[in-house]
């Protein structure tokens, strides 16, 4: 997951700096780009990246003004240029208006494009969850601006902990069922015979969940004899 700066000038661009747009690169995760704002000039400013506009599969535009949006006709007419390259769909998300703008630019141009645009528009009764897929939600929060304006959170879901088979084996879990038990998050109790098996007194948690969540860990029974 990696972050970049396409531009962060506010009202106009400067010599050193376009105006606001950054894409949330996720090609580890799901092979995709997202873009959070176009103004006016982001598609050149890609060409100095190493970003495929075919990967920029999601747009979300915080609100209409036109240092964030003017950008937005131009990148998907140049992103339809890609004839070589496979064309896939792409979402647009954004305050009411926005697919308004944007028909309205490209019927206006005369500019066809050989791939569909998909509109989600939000206005203050459809703010919270606007986005889910398996690894990924997005959520949509009222901002403080001088028009309708939204922030976008992106929020990834935990992913599955990976197993320590070693750790497993040196603390006498048997290979078996009771592996897959634990990965799937099951609390296992080991079973012994009747006579008295001695067990670590301070067994360690062998299955971790990034970044932070614990999966799952193994048990005793307060009674180790039976």
């Amino acid at each position: 997951m990696e972050l970049q700066f396409l531009g962060t000038g506010a009202g106009q661009p400067s010599k050193a700096r376009n105006v606001s747009s950054l894409v949330l690169k996720l090609l580890d995760e799901i092979n995709e780009v997202w873009m959070f704002d176009c103004g006016e000039g982001t598609q050149r400013q890609i060409l100095e990246t190493t970003i495929r506009p075919r990967k920029v599969k999601k747009i979300f535009i915080t609100h209409m003004h036109g240092d964030h949006i003017f950008g937005l006709p131009g990148f998907l007419a140049s992103r339809s240029f890609q004839s070589s390259e496979e064309q896939t769909d792409l979402e647009v998300y954004g305050p009411v208006g926005i697919k308004q703008y944007v028909m309205t630019s490209l019927r206006t141009s005369g500019t066809r494009l050989p791939y569909h645009v998909h509109f989600k528009e939000i206005d203050e009764h459809k703010l919270g969850l606007v986005m889910e897929n398996d690894k990924f939600a997005v959520y949509a929060d009222k901002l403080d601006h001088t028009i309708f304006c939204v922030g976008y959170r992106v929020v990834q879901k935990d992913l599955e902990g990976t197993l320590d088979a070693e750790a497993l084996k040196a603390a006498g879990v048997p290979f078996g069922p009771l592996f897959g038990q634990i990965k799937n998050g099951q609390d296992v109790v080991l079973e012994h015979d009747k006579d008295h098996t001695s067990l670590p007194k301070n067994p360690k948690i062998i299955i971790h969940s990034y970044p932070h969540n614990l999966i799952s860990s193994f048990r005793y029974p307060a009674n180790q004899s039976k």
